[in-house]
């Protein structure tokens, strides 16, 4: 159980990066239909930056649940 639990820790700087990234984007339509202007918005090279710090953190934590995968078949 504590195994499963471990794994899906793995998971949340990932999924906190691209919620981030992925607020960002629809925060920013809703702003341009409505046709207000706002002081807090990420541009594009923080968005970029988001993107791929969710894409490193998720390829990391992939390669460290594929290394335990590995490692508990090898038992």
């Amino acid at each position: 159980m504590s195994n499963k639990l471990n794994v899906k820790k793995r998971y949340i700087v990932p999924a906190a990066f691209f919620s981030l990234y992925l607020l960002n984007v629809v925060y920013t339509k809703i702003q341009l239909v409505s046709g207000e202007t706002s002081i807090i918005r990420v541009n594009d090279v923080g968005e970029f930056i988001l993107l791929i710090l969710a894409s490193l953190t998720f390829v990391v934590a992939m390669l460290l649940a594929e290394k335990d995968a590995s490692g508990h078949s090898a038992e």
